[in-house]
């Protein structure tokens, strides 16, 4: 993009030192990805539970409104 550099501590990157913060970033993504699919399992099943919970408050409220009239 025109007008966008890189740089580290106030310092342009050379293509070199660019090329190796990508080689760096790849390796953290390929070394993270076990603990980012546990992740993204874990959030799944707490959402899953969380929205099951809050559909089961909503039936029990309206069941209650229900009994009332």
């Amino acid at each position: 993009m025109p007008g966008m550099s890189s740089t580290r501590n106030g310092k342009f990157l050379s293509l070199e030192q660019k090329l190796e913060v990508c080689k760096l970033v790849e390796s953290d993504i390929r070394h993270s990805g076990p603990q980012l699919k546990n992740f993204v399992s874990h959030m799944n099943t707490w959402s899953s539970r969380s929205s099951r919970k809050w559909m089961e408050k909503r039936q029990t409220t309206h069941l209650i409104q229900r009994k009332k009239h």
